[in-house]
């Protein structure tokens, strides 16, 4: 359909050279996608079989460039052509027209419009057409008079290219005899043809130069050519200028102001060539002239529209642009003065903005605020409507009485409006001429039209504005009212979820303390047997253990407990690990291990990892109610999908998945499973408990843990750790210590500041034989070890104690006495649990007098072998 054609006639290839020649040409297209908003803009040469695309704009990727042609049989062209008359179709779907003709649905449009380009001598030359895939306002009724107003300004720029150069016709005095000359010379009476001699005085002097210039040829022979050039150029010799420039490149061209015998201006366009004999001499020169004063008004006006177009309708400042363009289109527009006006919010008073050729009293007098009908601005304001008045100075209405005192002779008003508002009016007056052109009407018309787009674009672009900032408060409020009721709903989510985990503390606690009440009100009756005596001290003392468990368990949720990360191979870790679960699900739960052969490197706690599987394997075996397959699958170097909302990672993720075939668990139930103490199971049967500690252990080592079910067919409970840096190794296994040797008199110094806690430890250790002294802070500690130690072999402190702490008393004595072992105990320091143990054994509480005294003796052996 749309092709590029090198074969174009050399009239028509011409023609679309000439039109994309033409500097405004950019700008007028610029302007018809700006006031219609459509894509696509197009000068085009149509001739009776063929549409050519002679200057384009496109922004919708129609795929025509200049000199590209279409079949006028396939374009909407070809009515226009034979009719000479715009189409204007705002919607093809919607006009009864050209719903159904073939050329929309060709080239997919919905609007279109298109004016005839008709030269001044009645020749079709082609169309201004403008296209786009979308509908559009097209009967707003400043668009199909500016195409109009746009189709004649291009006429009448090919018109001015199409003359032809009169070059030719001045050689022809040369070379054909003297009545031939005559001949030539008085039928051109479009041109002025002067032959001169070698110093400028008229020989030959044409009925075109008569016509011109005004002049006989009897009252110009012998003079020179000074008299028709203007005094300026005469000062600076621009005559013997152009005769001495034909001289030297055989031709001098000029286009400039020339005189007339009655002493007005036109402006002329002129070359001087030299003038030969037979024998090629220089006898003197031709000079052709052409009077080109209304193409050079022409010109001036179309600079002067599209500045407006290119100003008006995109500056933010429209005022400053009328200014600049009304105070240089006086002499191509014809009038001499012109006027601006401002309309207040009720249209009743209405003050000068700008003005061109107006009094300083006037000026001051209308820049005030004035009544809305003074005439004859107040007129067209009251009107709404354009209005054009001649003879001014003939008219006996009453409403013309003061432009008459003011020597008005022709008027054109004009109101700056949009479909609803009245911003002011812009009117011209001449007191020299008594009707403006035609076409400087149209002129005028045009630049209140576009001042009208411009107001109302600002107009729309400050409401916009209002209206994004009235949004902008609105969400602002919006949103600090859903804050406020998040946080609201947050608080509330907190306190059901500190209630629910304060309960179930309370209630495991209570249960255990019962136990523990229990024993001992038995211990203290005298008839008790031994054997029940031992009975009760080892329910106290399991009791206990259970009671660490719990706290140990809730520690792991909230992921505050003591984490000693290590590199290990997950794989060989699994295989281990599968054997002792065997124990811990049943002989009727099968496990099955689907791991791979390369190998798997993390860094996480292998106890905290070790007893994450136990509770998820303890969790399968009850959804199986002991009957069934555990599958253990391990996946490596996989990225962590979301999971509850939390971000995916493209890192490397080590993926275990346990997988059984239990009965399943509901989706609404599913979310809930690692909350802490919420259990589905009876009474007894669970603590809650064990689902949390995976979910605080995977989160604290960087991971996260993901549970998938079907209801009748299984769950899946997918623990993702990150993957250590390539290359990294597994820790070498610890070997097996023998229990230190106690020795006897060994020093110890006790930092603690709880008194009871203190006191225990001091009476256990000393009934072992060691020799203790309790000081209640780090800073005491350090007082008594002083320089040398003091004679202290170990020192046993706490980590959470006012003023410094036992981490930090650490640090300072591996730097004061690096030979001085030191253990720490705590039953939860949120240091501990970010930053770990810094290398310091770390014994947890709760602890048993056996305990103890295993960790100050293995602590003392360790750094004796270390010597």
């Amino acid at each position: 359909m749309m092709v590029a054609d090198p074969s174009l006639p050399e009239p028509i290839a011409a023609d679309v050279a000439t039109i994309d020649a033409f500097d405004v040409v950019p700008t007028l297209l610029d302007t018809v996608c700006r006031v219609t908003g459509m894509g696509f803009a197009a000068i085009a040469r149509v001739t009776d079989d063929r549409w050519v695309a002679c200057s384009v704009r496109d922004e919708i990727n129609f795929g025509l460039r200049p000199g590209d042609a279409l079949k006028l049989e396939t374009t909407i062209c070809h009515e226009i052509r034979q009719h000479r008359q715009s189409v204007v179709i705002p919607d093809v779907d919607a006009d009864p027209v050209y719903a159904t003709h073939p050329t929309p649905a060709l080239y997919g449009l919905k609007s279109y419009i298109s004016v005839p380009i008709v030269l001044p001598d009645g020749r079709f030359f082609g169309t201004l057409c403008a296209i786009d895939p979308k509908p559009h306002d097209l009967t707003r009724p400043e668009i199909l008079p500016t195409f109009e107003m746009f189709a004649r300004l291009i006429a009448l720029q090919l018109e001015q290219a199409g003359q032809a150069s009169a070059r030719t016709l001045a050689n022809e005095v040369t070379r054909e005899s003297e009545a031939r000359h005559r001949q030539i010379l008085d039928s051109a009476t479009d041109f002025a043809i002067i032959a001169m001699d070698c110093e400028g005085r008229v020989t030959r002097w044409n009925a075109g130069a008569e016509n011109i210039l005004g002049w006989r040829e009897e009252d110009m022979l012998g003079s020179t050519i000074e008299r028709f050039f203007t005094p300026e150029d005469c000062a600076i010799g621009r005559p013997a200028h152009e005769m001495a420039r034909a001289l030297e490149v055989g031709h001098g061209n000029d286009e400039r102001w020339h005189l007339r015998a009655d002493g007005s201006r036109f402006w002329a366009q002129g070359e001087m060539t030299p003038l030969r004999d037979a024998d090629d001499k220089v006898i003197g020169f031709v000079k052709v002239l052409r009077d080109r004063t209304e193409e050079r008004l022409r010109e001036q006006r179309l600079d002067l529209l599209a500045r407006a177009s290119a100003g008006l309708l995109s500056s933010d400042d429209p005022d400053q642009v009328l200014q600049e363009i009304l105070s240089s289109g006086a002499e191509s527009l014809g009038y001499d003065r012109s006027y601006s006006y401002l309309l207040n919010g009720d249209c009743s008073r209405m003050r000068l903005l700008q003005s061109t050729g107006v009094d300083e009293e006037t000026r001051a007098w209308l820049a005030d605020i004035c009544p809305v009908d003074v005439p004859l601005c107040g007129l067209v304001a009251e009107q709404r409507a354009p209005l054009i008045l001649e003879h001014v100075q003939q008219s006996t209405d009453p409403r013309t009485e003061i432009s008459r005192r003011n020597g008005t002779r022709a008027y054109a008003g004009f109101p700056v409006q949009s479909d609803t508002t009245l911003y002011g009016v812009i009117s011209f007056v001449s007191r020299t001429r008594d009707r403006f052109e035609n076409e400087a009407v149209s002129f005028f018309e045009s630049f209140a039209r576009f001042l009208s787009i411009g107001r109302e674009r600002l107009d729309r672009e400050a409401a916009l504005s209002d209206l994004a900032m009235t949004l902008e408060h609105r969400i602002e409020e919006r949103t600090r009212d859903l804050m406020a009721s998040e946080e609201a709903l947050r608080h509330s989510q907190r306190m059901d979820a500190v209630g629910q985990l304060t309960g179930g503390v309370a209630h495991d606690f209570n249960n255990l303390l019962t136990v523990i009440r229990g024993s001992v009100d038995l211990l203290r009756r005298p008839d008790l047997p031994p054997e029940r005596r031992t009975r009760y001290i080892e329910a106290i003392g399991d009791t206990a253990d259970r009671a660490a468990k719990l706290t140990g368990q809730l520690l792991a949720f909230a992921r505050r407990q003591t984490l000693n990360p290590a590199a290990f191979e997950v794989g060989e870790r699994l295989r281990t690990i599968a054997d002792m679960l065997n124990s811990v699900t049943g002989k009727r739960v099968s496990i099955a291990l689907d791991l791979p052969d390369t190998p798997c490197i993390v860094r996480a706690d292998v106890s905290q990892f070790e007893t994450a599987l136990v509770n998820m394997a303890v969790n399968a075996r009850d959804a199986m109610a002991g009957d069934g397959q555990l599958t253990i699958r391990l996946a490596t170097s996989v990225p962590k999908p979301v999971i509850r909302s939390h971000a995916a990672s493209d890192s490397r993720f080590a993926a275990i998945s346990l997988i059984d075939t239990g009965a399943g668990i509901e989706a609404g139930i599913l979310e809930r499973v690692f909350e802490p103490f919420f259990t589905t199971k009876a009474v007894g049967k669970g603590t809650g408990l064990g689902l949390s500690q995976v979910f605080g252990f995977a989160k604290q080592s960087g991971g996260d843990v993901d549970v998938e079910s079907v209801l009748g067919q299984g769950t899946t409970f997918t623990l993702y750790l990150p993957e250590a840096e390539p290359g990294a190794e597994p820790e070498a296994k610890l070997r097996t210590q023998e229990p230190g040797v106690r020795k006897a008199g060994l020093s110890v110094l006790i930092v603690e500041d709880n008194e009871e806690v203190g006191s225990f430890a001091r009476e256990a250790l000393d009934d072992l034989g060691y020799r203790t002294l309790l000081v209640c802070s780090a800073e005491d500690a350090l007082h008594r070890l002083g320089q040398d130690g003091a004679g202290f072999d170990v020192v046993f402190s706490d980590v959470i104690m006012p003023g410094m702490g036992g981490l930090e008393l650490g640090k300072r004595l591996r730097e004061t006495h690096p030979k001085l072992p030191v253990i720490l105990a705590s039953g939860y320091s949120h240091i501990l649990a970010e930053e770990g143990a810094h290398g310091f054994q770390l014994l947890q509480k709760p602890y048993s007098t056996q305990q103890l005294a295993r960790a100050i003796d293995d602590r003392f052996a360790n750094m004796s072998r270390s010597d």
